[in-house]
């Protein structure tokens, strides 16, 4: 909780830098970035729970005119990175060969949401502070069904029988806000960091802290986004540096365990009182970036979601590319 309260301070120390400005008399950076970001647990032998996320996202300044910057945050006298995002992520079962509904593991579920983003960041003040508006859908209708199986006819994993028991579509609509601060640093070499997450809507509500920490041949993490940003001369050409982090997170509510804030009558999904309100997590990986182009390996652990579940992981693969 230290941690925790030291992030607040940091933000109430400096609340002459929180604004809801007009857009237009805002600076922003011309950093323009376009992000592939694949989760599966198949690259930690593991096919159950959070099995699968696709993520696109794209930096662009031009994104600053997007409607929806009017309802995130900025902070004065800082870059500004603004982008979209789509994002789809599938959640199944332990065991995907019954084709009968269980209702003391994980339900079958799957979101598509947009997100629009805006991130401020003071570099001198080693402070990071992101706002993301996610919209789209619960359910069905998110494709989450198809995907799987296709990946899964694909690699000839096996046929997942359980999705006439998916949550059923429901809107998704969630905001969150991020915030990110330098605590101890060696120049080019170590970073260490705290951060702090705070998400709200139906979908997701839970508050989320932790630390992270970099170590090897790496750039300023307030001076760009995944790749460098070449405002920055001093920026190095070549990043590489191996990451860890620990987070710990109170979970209020989580509609891909609990099938929705407004649950039907006879739902057979968790309430409350059956998931797990802490949850930890932990990643570890590595990062290599050169000029223009990037790849991250990760690795996260988290222990279980919901009471008689299991500790669970999955692999990530992202690319970066900068314009």
């Amino acid at each position: 909780m230290r941690l925790f309260f030291l992030l607040l301070i940091s933000i109430i120390i400096f609340p002459e830098n929180t604004s809801a400005k007009k857009l237009d008399s805002l600076k922003y950076t011309q950093h323009k970035e376009l992000i592939f970001d694949w989760d599966n647990d198949i690259l930690v032998f593991k096919d159950y729970y959070y099995t699968q996320g696709a993520h696109i996202f794209y930096i662009n300044p031009a994104l600053r005119k997007n409607p929806a910057n009017h309802i995130l945050f900025q902070l004065k006298n800082a870059d500004y990175y603004y982008g979209l995002g789509v994002i789809q992520e599938i959640y199944t079962p332990k065991d995907l060969i019954d084709t009968l509904l269980n209702t003391i593991d994980r339900p079958y579920a799957g979101t598509f949401y947009i997100r629009s983003f805006a991130t401020s960041v003071i570099s001198n003040k080693k402070i990071r502070f992101t706002n993301q508006l996610d919209i789209g859908l619960l359910g069905p209708l998110s494709g989450a069904e198809q995907a799987q199986r296709i990946i899964h006819d694909w690699l000839d994993l096996g046929f997942p029988n359980g999705w006439d028991f998916q949550i059923e579509n429901r809107p998704y609509l969630n905001y969150n806000f991020l915030v990110d601060k330098g605590l101890l640093s060696v120049n080019g070499i170590f970073d260490f960091m705290g951060n702090s997450r705070l998400r709200v809507g139906n979908i997701h509500d839970d508050l989320q802290v932790g630390a992270n920490i970099r170590i090897g041949r790496l750039n300023n993490f307030f001076k760009g986004y995944n790749l460098g940003n070449k405002s920055y001369g001093e920026n190095h050409d070549f990043q590489f540096y191996v990451f860890g982090s620990a987070n710990v997170t109170a979970v209020l509510y989580n509609a891909t365990l609990m099938g929705g804030i407004i649950p039907p009558e006879n739902s057979q999904h968790f309430k409350l009182k059956d998931i797990e309100n802490v949850i930890g997590e932990l990643k570890v990986g590595a990062q290599i970036t050169y000029k223009f182009v990037g790849v991250k390996m990760q690795t996260t652990w988290k222990t279980p979601e919901f009471e008689g579940g299991e500790k669970h992981g999955w692999g990530t693969i992202a690319v970066y590319f900068r314009f």
